[in-house]
């Protein structure tokens, strides 16, 4: 009696394992099926499930995947729906475009024949698991993927940084070597501004001013004046006119070059101010330090020199036209005065 009931016991102890064994699984047209599928890879994992129906069986794929957008992983997916007919182990499916994919499944895994996608890869055998245990899996990756995708930016941030750093400091440099060049050539152009026409013309003018005011004083001094010689006065004292009115305009060239001075020279200040910030930020790093540093000093003391010499000219050219001015008008009313004295006869 005692041994019957040990064999009961066996037979029942068997069951509960078989049960155990197939808890995860389903029975379809003889074939046991698993709840899931799933193979996983470094950075793939695909999940299926194969879903019985009355008329078909269906097979859905998700195909989790890690792709590189600019350096840094990042984890898609593409689901998958396939129909068709089960022979024993043996699938033929059809995915909702057309395409035919055959496969093989059992309790234990399931191989699908093609890839899910034309010109990819065919996937490794996926083994039985459960949607609990997948999504936990999906989980780990996702969150290690995720860490990476972290570092992997915090590591590109930091490049990029100093891949912009890298570019300023270059243009900064260029910049120096351009504002050196520009402070040469301005002052070369600023100092080509001279007064030489002007300068001339009031010294020539004055001169022929003075000549021609001795000329009506000869007349004047005749005791008998002739009609005839008055009216020479007179034109002489019309030439002066014509004298003192060009030296009035010689007044407009001048100012013409001021404002162009002006111009220049404001040009210069900015550009001294800029050059000087700019290669004080970078003289410690920048290459050839020393070529660069005597060119420097070389453009900001030809641009210095040049904004010096500039307000000089500026300054004796205005003298120099006051005192022409003042010469003039006194020279010539002078003549008038001695027109208004004499009497022709």
């Amino acid at each position: 009696m005692g041994k019957k009931k040990n064999r009961v016991f066996i037979v029942i102890a068997l069951i509960v394992l078989a049960a155990a064994g197939f808890a995860g699984s389903r029975l379809l047209g003889g074939v046991s099926v698993a709840e899931g599928y799933v193979h996983e890879e470094e950075n793939r994992m695909i999940f299926a499930k194969v879903i019985p129906n009355a008329d078909q069986t269906r097979v859905e794929v998700v195909d989790n995947f890690v792709e590189t957008q600019d350096s840094i992983p990042v984890l898609k997916s593409e689901t998958y729906d396939y129909t068709g007919t089960m022979d024993g182990e043996k699938l033929t499916l059809q995915s909702q475009s057309g395409g035919v994919m055959e496969a093989t499944v059992s309790a234990g895994e399931l191989v699908f024949q093609s890839p899910f996608q034309e010109g990819g890869q065919v996937p490794a055998k996926l083994l039985a698991s459960t949607p609990v245990q997948y999504q936990k899996q999906l989980e780990t990756m996702t969150n290690r993927i995720n860490e990476q995708a972290e570092v992997k930016k915090k590591e590109v941030a930091e490049k990029q940084a100093k891949e912009k750093e890298r570019v300023e400091f270059a243009k900064k440099v260029e910049k120096t070597d351009r504002l050196a060049a520009d402070l040469v050539e301005n002052a070369q152009y600023l100092t080509d501004l001279q007064f030489p026409d002007e300068a001339a013309v009031y010294q020539s003018h004055v001169s022929e001013l003075q000549g021609l005011l001795d000329e009506i004083k000869l007349y004047a001094g005749q005791p008998a004046l002739q009609m005839t010689e008055y009216e020479v006065m007179k034109e002489t004292a019309g030439a002066m006119k014509v004298l003192v009115d060009g030296m009035s305009s010689m007044n407009d060239s001048i100012q013409d070059k001021k404002r162009r001075m002006a111009d220049i020279t404001g040009v210069l200040e900015t550009d001294l101010t800029d050059i000087k910030a700019t290669w004080e930020e970078i003289k410690a790093k920048a290459p050839k330090p020393e070529v660069r540093q005597k060119a420097v000093d070389a453009a900001v003391k030809a641009a210095e020199e040049a904004i010096g010499q500039a307000k000089k000219r500026i300054s004796s050219i205005e003298a120099e036209r006051d005192t022409a001015s003042q010469k003039a008008d006194k020279l010539y009313g002078e003549a008038n005065a001695f027109l208004s004295k004499v009497k022709p006869k």
